[in-house]
């Protein structure tokens, strides 16, 4: 799927006419026709009230992608592709009831939300950088970002009875408040940005990039790997690493043992502490010696 024929659909109509609904009317009868998706009136509105016309609106970009992709699914396609996403925002957000089976691939950069509720069996990886909310609220499913990503990655990552939460890399690092208010769900980021865990109640954070500055305020569940220098927040604490977190921590990285090309897994332990891995944002190959990490958790006393 490639975003720049949409948009010259848009722009095409844009040219030729002014009038905003009668922009969205044929706007519609051109995606119906060429791939069988109907926007909602409700876009127009919002497009109108927001950017004083339908062409102008991303809204109308948006939408179309996730129906597209929708469609593709109910049709039993488990591969898409999307060309030149522009970093627009709310890619791949579905609202399916059920969990989906797609293995998805976008080639650039995307905006806000991307991923956003997504539940999903397969692997999602963005050849690019994701802005503010990557996966939020996600449920289930497992995202590959070869660049950076902004603010708020995994927020507000779900754990239910069916799903404990997507599972990230991040293979640039991201900023901060990543895995805010999160209940599940595995985030590997080679570095990430202050107040990282906020209000963490679940999941757990690995970061193997620089020491983090002011993780877990007022987290009460959930665990954060970092190097030493890390400081823990008010509500958070600093431990060293038991037995049981080279468990954890060689189970994390299990999820993403072929994107890091990591070399025996099986033999990390306590024991065998060094881990090493290929970044391809870093080409040579990497080793972490996780006797030089600790691990925040929450700090009961002081709450």
């Amino acid at each position: 799927m490639d975003i720049d024929e949409l948009g010259i659909i848009v722009k095409e109509i844009g040219s030729k006419i002014s009038n905003p609904d009668t922009q969205f009317e044929r706007i519609n009868a051109i995606f119906e026709e060429r791939y069988r998706i109907k926007l909602p009136d409700g876009i127009k509105r919002a497009s109108v009230e927001k950017f004083g016309d339908v062409v102008s609106s991303p809204l109308i970009m948006e939408r179309a992608i996730n129906s597209i992709m929708s469609r593709k699914v109910i049709e039993g396609k488990t591969k898409i592709i999307i060309k030149n996403p522009r970093s627009l925002y709310r890619i791949g957000i579905l609202s399916f009831d059920e969990t989906i089976k797609l293995d998805l691939v976008v080639n650039g950069n995307v905006g806000n939300f991307f991923g956003a509720f997504c539940n999903f069996d397969g692997t999602w990886i963005v050849k690019g950088n994701t802005e503010n909310g990557l996966a939020d609220k996600g449920y289930k499913g497992k995202i590959i970002v070869e660049g950076f990503a902004t603010e708020l990655a995994c927020q507000n990552n779900q754990a239910t009875e069916f799903s404990n939460g997507v599972d990230v890399l991040i293979k640039k690092g991201c900023m901060e408040r990543a895995m805010g208010q999160a209940r599940g769900g595995r985030l590997v980021t080679f570095g990430a940005g202050y107040n990282s865990g906020l209000y963490m109640s679940g999941g757990i954070l690995l970061n193997l990039g620089l020491p983090g500055e002011l993780f877990g305020p007022g987290m009460v569940g959930g665990v954060i790997y970092s190097p030493k220098g890390t400081t823990a927040a008010e509500g958070a604490k600093i431990d060293t690493l038991s037995l049981e977190d080279y468990s954890i921590i060689r189970e994390t990285l299990r999820v993403f043992e072929k994107e890091l090309c990591i070399k025996q897994l099986d033999d990390f332990s306590i024991e065998n502490p060094i881990i090493s891995l290929i970044n391809n944002a870093m080409e040579n190959i990497q080793k972490y010696d996780m006797r030089d990490f600790i691990k925040i958790v929450p700090n009961m006393v002081s709450q």
